[in-house]
């Protein structure tokens, strides 16, 4: 996905997720992310967009950098995320993201603002859908036809998520002990994702899929192969063997 339309889903979806946030209000609870209320999206998201720019600020080869705690005030979280989401967008609007170097915590990923960019696009996205589901109510169905992701965004998370976030969480949990593909399949873009999960190897995505006796699938328009990836309510077709996909759970 180009940077440019990139820039333009963080400004157009953090627009949205603020609209939504105020109207909902503080303290009431995203079922989507349990244990999580309007206060911790605000939070988190006033967190993220600062931890985008002391990504970029810091040393690509340094320790890394100290992200800081996220804001519980409402008001302080959406002064801190306002101040942020500004500086943020006119950093990313004045730089060439490919040759800005960054530091980042995905150790598949370059080490360029580029990393950065997609982060903050994708937690934008995601977290924007949480709220929608506070405001409705829960987890409503409604949001599936309500509120859709283009497919260049959508696919866009996809590989992000497959191939720079999951090297960086996987290695975090208890070794695999399974073997077997998982294949991502969208329906309306003819993009298919193979992922080979190997015990004690963080799994890969590779050209096609093997002859294991392990395997599943995950089955459906770009959109709701991003939502099932996040664990978000989603219509997509998941079959074969739910540990495997287990594996490559989001954080």
């Amino acid at each position: 996905m180009r940077h440019f339309a990139l820039i333009d889903a963080i400004e157009r979806q953090s627009e949205e997720l603020r609209t939504v946030l105020l109207d909902t209000g503080p303290g009431v609870p995203v079922a989507t992310c349990p244990g999580w209320t309007s206060n911790d999206i605000l939070g988190h998201m006033a967190w993220a967009y600062g931890a985008a720019m002391t990504g970029m600020d810091s040393p690509p080869d340094g320790p890394m950098p100290d992200f800081g705690q996220s804001p519980k005030d409402w008001g302080e979280a959406l002064g801190a995320w306002d101040v942020a989401r500004g500086k943020l967008l006119e950093r990313l609007n004045g730089i060439d993201p490919a040759a800005t170097r960054a530091w980042v915590f995905s150790p598949a990923a370059e080490k360029t603002a580029v990393f950065w960019l997609r982060v903050v696009a994708h937690e934008t996205a995601i977290h924007r859908l949480d709220t929608e589901h506070a405001r409705a109510g829960g987890e409503s169905r409604e949001m599936l036809e309500s509120i859709t992701f283009d497919a260049e965004l959508a696919m866009d998370g996809i590989e992000e998520y497959l191939t720079l976030l999951v090297p960086a969480f996987v290695p975090r949990r208890d070794p695999i002990t399974i073997e077997g593909d998982v294949t991502y399949r969208a329906t309306d873009t003819d993009r298919v994702w193979h992922v080979r999960v190997r015990p004690g190897a963080v799994p890969q995505v590779v050209d096609t899929a093997g002859t294991h006796e392990r395997s599943a699938s995950v089955t459906g328009s770009a959109d709701a192969v991003y939502r099932e990836l996040w664990g978000r309510p989603s219509n997509a077709v998941v079959t074969g063997d739910h540990e495997l996909i287990e594996t490559l759970r989001s954080p």
